[in-house]
């Protein structure tokens, strides 16, 4: 929505994205620096952002199309993409040597790829495109991608072929996203397909690990992938409020990811 927003707008104050997006001057001010950063389209300036056309920033938005693939998915990037690099760093600390892992689709799994030490020696199993090309110069990690349909605005794999082929697989560790995160109705998705993938990796992994930030809690997307689970862990950043995180310590495992790490 940003995105769209600077190019419908062309120029944006950082007030006009505090006030409609309901978030803080700190963070729009950041996601406006990742979206500068990686989509060749918008320019930082003083006291917001400037929508650049495609004929004056092309080289930029090739760019980021190869590392991204579209800007559905730098856009989602975008939000809280602070908050989800210190969930991604946190997580990277759980991955120990030799062991396989499964690695969902989403932006925040995207930063925990990013995150992984270069001398990580893994087998890791792959569910969406832009992940295994963020792995693509890891030399010690052996990268498997579980084949489907491609769906290029999530830069996902689905499909009920890749469910038989994840059936087949058990990994140590699982990290895993949602969209959603409620009290009422656990974790949830846009995407029946994804849900459905999504099931099946919670099946195929000996540990599991969300990667949730805290600006989820209390949205409900339209499929649910699962009920809490208290041998499930959560990944979550220190902006949780006190009162959602007890709830969330007496259903599930939480791991809190702080600023300073």
């Amino acid at each position: 929505m940003l995105l769209q927003f600077i190019e419908k707008n062309k120029m944006v104050s950082i007030h006009d994205i505090v006030d409609l997006f309901t978030i803080s001057s700190v963070t729009a001010r950041r996601d406006v620096e990742f979206l500068e950063k990686n989509t060749g389209n918008v320019k930082k300036i003083r006291a917001g952002a400037v929508w650049q056309d495609s004929t004056s920033s092309n080289e930029g938005r090739e760019n980021a199309s190869t590392k991204y693939l579209n800007n559905r998915f730098i856009e989602q990037s975008g939000k809280q993409s602070h908050e989800k690099g210190m969930i991604a760093k946190k997580a990277a600390t759980l991955i120990q040597n030799n062991e396989s892992i499964m690695m969902d689709a989403g932006s925040t799994i995207f930063q925990l790829a990013k995150c992984l030490s270069p001398q990580l020696s893994a087998t890791v199993f792959i569910t969406a495109m832009n992940i295994a090309e963020e792995l693509e110069h890891y030399e010690k990690i052996t990268k498997i991608v579980l084949g489907g349909v491609f769906r290029s605005k999530a830069t996902t794999m689905v499909s009920s072929m890749m469910e038989q082929l994840i059936s087949s697989v058990y990994v140590d560790k699982l990290f895993i996203a949602s969209t959603g995160l409620s009290f009422s109705h656990g974790f949830t998705c846009n995407d029946i397909l994804e849900a459905d993938v999504k099931k099946q990796l919670l099946k195929s992994a000996k540990e599991v690990f969300w990667l949730v930030d805290s600006s989820k809690i209390g949205s409900i997307s339209s499929f649910q992938i699962s009920d809490f689970d208290p041998t499930h862990t959560i990944v979550i950043d220190d902006r949780i409020h006190h009162e959602d995180l007890e709830k969330l310590k007496s259903r599930m495992k939480v791991i809190i990811a702080k600023e300073q790490e």
